[in-house]
């Protein structure tokens, strides 16, 4: 993405939405999101063994959903400028209308384009509605941001739970699937035609609480998965955060599901999704400053990687390695948004008590790898709580990272953020493709640890980067490679 694109990143119109129904629709527009992320890795395991697919080939639908994103990262913005206000209406539309093409069961194309509009709506969501609720709040949508992504990883948890359900008693995953969405969908597509439409204003005034971005600027990727409900703390994305940054890829929130991951976690989101972590390195010039971020962009590709494999291979390990029923696993698999989202809550408190951010990202990483080895280990019941201590532990890599990524380029926040967006869309795409291509060719049980090792990566990059702080403490930004 060339500085042309990601310097006129859309920004909130500067006119308020006309009442609070609109802000409950941009709520609404969220969970919409982190239903569909988690319940998109919910129903892999049905999708592969009614078609009679490898794992890989199922993969390929959330690297479907994931080229989506980076479709939007790349001209979305300037979509939203033709569309105006039927920019957020054209999202949602696109999002219910993905879900029900991929329910729909129009053979493996029709599935694979399913997810991609799937996608592409939901990057224009987590795209437009943290501008649009700056412009309903009078540029300072902190809290309200907050609370959206806190409907979106009550959602991202429930979906697992109604495809559980209904699975349990033969009712299939489709309507399950795309029809709570698609109503929720129907209630508020009228209130969000009269939500403020995007702009291209450069010059609207930062947002408080988080590193100073111009209100054009993308807003990271929010994990709709799982997102921070302090409302002190910006929220991210999917499933995860299961954030996109406005005007680049998924965020998750989850993003996503997150926050899905997509992000999100936001995915993504994510900006939103953005934690005021202390940066715990000197600040160099010049290179040393890009050597920084990148090495940042490193750890969030490894980050989000980890939350999408689990949010996309949870139900299907649960089912093949653990052995319980269909319906049991997908409703179980919910345990590891459920982590994400207990985690993202306390993420404020953990921050501003945690020490320096490498410290508390190596804490993290440890949290969730010896939840992995209570999973992996354990017996059916018990391993259900290592899903969800490895929530736990998964909750915090994305916004900590995503914070000290935008910290490192600070100079030029709407370039890094976007850079950001294009970590989670790589993420999300390749890492749960490789899971399930390694599964094909080893076992499931074998091909999760793509899960720790990638973990297992981002201890000992933390830990390469505290030691070097502590025998050259003004170089620490170069130690972010």
């Amino acid at each position: 993405m060339d500085s042309a694109d990601t310097d006129r990143a859309p920004a909130a119109a500067t006119a308020p939405a006309s009442s609070g129904r609109g802000t409950l629709a941009l709520y609404g527009t969220f969970g919409c999101l982190g239903y569909l992320l988690t319940a998109l890795g919910a129903v892999l395991p049905e999708l592969r063994e009614e078609r009679g697919l490898p794992r890989a080939e199922a993969a390929l639908y959330p690297s479907a959903f994931a080229l989506g994103l980076v479709v939007v990262g790349l001209v979305g913005h300037r979509l939203a400028e033709r569309l105006g206000r039927y920019a957020l209406p054209t999202a949602l539309t696109a999002l219910v209308g993905g879900a029900a093409l991929l329910a729909a069961g129009g053979g493996r194309l029709g599935t694979a384009a399913g997810a991609l509009v799937l996608g592409l709506g939901g990057a224009g969501l987590v795209q437009l509605v943290p501008a649009a609720l700056r412009a309903a709040h009078q540029g300072d949508g902190t809290i309200q941001i907050g609370q959206a992504n806190a409907v979106s990883s009550a959602a991202s948890v429930l979906s697992p739970v109604i495809i559980g359900v209904t699975l349990a008693h033969n009712l299939g995953w489709r309507a399950a699937f795309a029809i709570p969405p698609a109503l929720l969908a129907v209630t508020i597509l009228l209130p969000l035609t009269r939500t403020a439409a995007p702009s291209t204003n450069p010059t609207a005034p930062t947002v408080p609480n988080k590193p100073a971005t111009p209100e054009g600027s993308p807003a990271p990727i929010i994990n709709p998965t799982a997102a921070p409900t302090d409302p002190t703390v910006p929220a991210p994305a999917v499933p995860s955060d299961p954030a996109v940054p406005s005007g680049s890829a998924v965020s998750r929130g989850p993003a996503v599901p997150g926050d899905p991951a997509v992000p999100s976690g936001s995915v993504v989101s994510r900006g939103p999704a953005v934690l005021s972590v202390p940066v715990g390195d000197g600040v160099v010039g010049g290179w040393g400053v890009l050597w920084g971020f990148w090495g940042r962009w490193v750890d969030l590709v490894l980050a989000v990687g980890v939350e999408f494999c689990m949010v996309f291979w949870a139900a299907d390990f649960l089912r093949s390695v653990k052995e319980f029923g269909a319906g049991t696993a997908t409703t179980l698999s919910a345990a590891f948004v459920l982590g994400m989202a207990v985690g993202r809550a306390v993420a404020g408190p953990a921050v501003r008590f945690g020490g320096r951010p490498d410290r508390l990202l190596a804490f993290a990483a440890l949290v969730g790898i010896g939840g992995f080895a209570i999973l992996w280990t354990s017996p059916a019941p018990v391993a259900v709580a290592g899903l969800l201590v490895t929530g736990l532990g998964v909750a915090l890599l994305y916004p900590v990272i995503l914070g000290q990524a935008l910290a490192a380029w600070e100079s030029q926040p709407v370039r890094a953020a976007a850079r950001c967006a294009l970590a989670s869309g790589v993420a999300i795409g390749v890492a749960p493709l490789a899971l399930g291509t390694l599964a094909d060719l080893t076992t499931l049980r074998a091909a999760v640890f793509v899960a720790p090792v990638l973990l297992v990566v981002l201890l000992v990059r933390c830990a390469w980067r505290l030691k070097a702080s502590m025998r050259f403490p003004l170089s620490s930004t170069v130690a972010g490679r």
